[in-house]
């Protein structure tokens, strides 16, 4: 049995994996973003997004079987229990083709009715935002069948291969963009296209590799009723939570399409890239962990649960903050940067702001999630959490009809989700007994005078400087140096600070 030493090194060396392939995807993700707002213009590129977003809303039933699936799987593993392994596998893999077949109708539907008869599309772009619905419900399909697969992955904590699947992924979409340049056609049309087949494409590696590597994704007919039951109970309650959230998010989208139009979903869909390549870096050390958290429940080891969830509670915070300090003060810089003068759509700068200071409270959300999956214990937390989202929606609806201001929007989000991580605090602690007041202790109390510390000299600076490189510059670098700073003197303990220490020495050295 692998010792704690031995995990610990799995998960920072999972985890340095996980930096590669996120330097790699961040770079070329947002030389893509770039270059598919030039080259669709803005208005194509808000309507790509807001009619993707279409789809996305009926994944709420995927989303719970990716959350069953991933448990099961990683459980079951964690307590070396290998014939109920390919019993779960097979029973997802059905599911997941069902599911796909649900969803392939719905688009279709609810969908198209949805596209014709409520969206702000403009007359001479319907034709092109009907065949990007099809195409956009054919990924749908893809992802939602390799499901079963990459959870195998995630669960074996094969970081390699999911990196390495990642990074093609990426680098595919980028040929996809820089190719767009030479097509006659429908650009909108043929950028829909082209992404499906590379949804089809991952789909066929990824069973490809789990069949060679993997004995449980092995294909066989298999029924198992209780544990069927176990499972669809498990994917219910998370149907309804992930329902809350699809619908939340999505519904975000549509509300700003509604009463605002495609330039703010333009704005929007800038601001999401922005974030996305913020939050991998806080992910690579979630998904690291995500295994052991649920193995080391799995195995009654509920000490090393807590102690798990805490530590990467803090270190994702940490990283989150130390990214987004810099970004959101010179927010308007870096677009003008990006994206070039002129061509950043408005709203874009108080969306980015918003929506990082919401990404950084997922650093603490994230971890109390995987711990809930881990007891399996889905029905009160769900509960609480989708009774928020609902609430808030229309509370949603109501501030941006009422003030036709697009930021209400996102700081509604904000005040969800802070109110969203005591309310997961106080199930998480009924549960598995999770305690709250060490959590604040240790976790809230010591980011919460990081943060303090951190943010008074940039914001000075930021103040004082006229905007160009050289505020852009020292405003960043000051930004960095606080955050770190706090972190070491006031975020971390002492036995932290001494391993921190250990490990600049060692590298010293070498």
């Amino acid at each position: 049995m692998p010792t704690y030493s031995q995990n610990n090194k799995r998960i920072a060396v999972n985890t340095l994996l996980m930096y590669i392939r996120m330097f790699i995807t961040m770079v070329v993700g947002l030389y893509t973003s770039r270059v598919v707002l030039q080259t669709l213009g803005v208005i194509d590129y808000g309507l790509y997004n807001v009619v993707g977003g279409i789809v996305t809303m009926f994944t709420f039933i995927n989303g719970a079987m990716i959350n069953a699936t991933t448990r099961f799987i990683t459980f079951y593993l964690g307590k070396k229990d290998d014939g109920v392994l390919n019993t779960v596998f097979n029973m997802a893999s059905v599911v997941h083709l069902v599911l796909g077949i649900v969803i392939v109708f719905l688009g279709e539907t609810v969908g198209l009715w949805f596209l014709h008869s409520k969206m702000q599309i403009p007359p001479d772009r319907m034709q092109a935002c009907f065949w990007l619905l099809q195409f956009s419900i054919a990924t749908t399909f893809f992802n939602i069948l390799y499901v079963p697969y990459n959870a195998c992955v995630i669960a074996h904590e094969k970081m390699s291969a999911f990196a390495y699947i990642s990074i093609m992924d990426v680098f595919l979409k980028l040929g996809i963009v820089l190719s767009l340049q030479w097509v006659t056609a429908d650009r909108l049309i043929a950028y829909g296209g082209l992404l499906s087949l590379v949804g089809f494409l991952d789909l066929c590696i990824y069973f490809a590799y789990c069949k060679k590597r993997f004995a449980e994704t092995k294909l066989r007919r298999i029924w198992n009723k209780p544990l069927f039951k176990e499972i669809l109970s498990f994917a219910g309650w998370g149907m309804f939570g992930n329902f809350s959230y699809v619908f939340y998010s999505q519904g975000v989208n549509i509300l700003l399409n509604v009463f605002c139009g495609p330039v703010v979903n333009a704005a929007r869909g800038v601001a999401v890239q922005v974030e996305g390549v913020v939050k991998q870096f806080a992910n690579n050390v979630q998904t690291a962990i995500n295994p052991q958290i649920i193995k080391s429940y799995a195995s009654g080891e509920i000490n090393r649960t807590f102690s798990l969830v805490f530590a990467s509670s803090r270190y994702c915070f940490y990283l989150l903050f130390l990214l987004s300090l810099p970004i959101m003060i010179e927010a308007e810089f870096i677009l003008n940067l990006w994206l070039g003068v002129g061509s950043v759509p408005a709203h874009t700068v108080n969306f980015i702001r918003f929506i990082l200071c919401t990404s950084i409270l997922d650093a603490f959300i994230n971890p109390m999630f995987t711990a809930n999956l881990a007891s399996g214990k889905l029905k009160l937390y769900q509960i609480y959490v989708c009774g928020l989202s609902y609430i808030f929606m229309i509370i949603t609806y109501f501030a941006i009809k009422l003030t036709n201001i697009p930021e209400s929007v996102f700081l509604c989000i904000f005040i969800l989700t802070c109110i969203g991580v005591g309310a997961r605090l106080f199930v998480l602690h009924r549960q598995i007994n999770l305690p709250v007041g060490l959590y604040i202790q240790k976790v809230l109390f010591k980011v919460f005078i990081v943060v303090v510390v951190s943010i008074v000299l940039p914001l000075v600076l930021h103040q004082m400087l006229e905007i160009g490189w050289l505020r852009f510059i020292v405003c960043s670098l000051i930004s960095v140096l606080s955050v770190a700073f706090a972190v070491y003197a006031l975020g971390l303990d002492s036995k932290e600070r001494s391993l921190v220490v250990a490990k600049i020495r060692e590298q010293i050295c070498v």
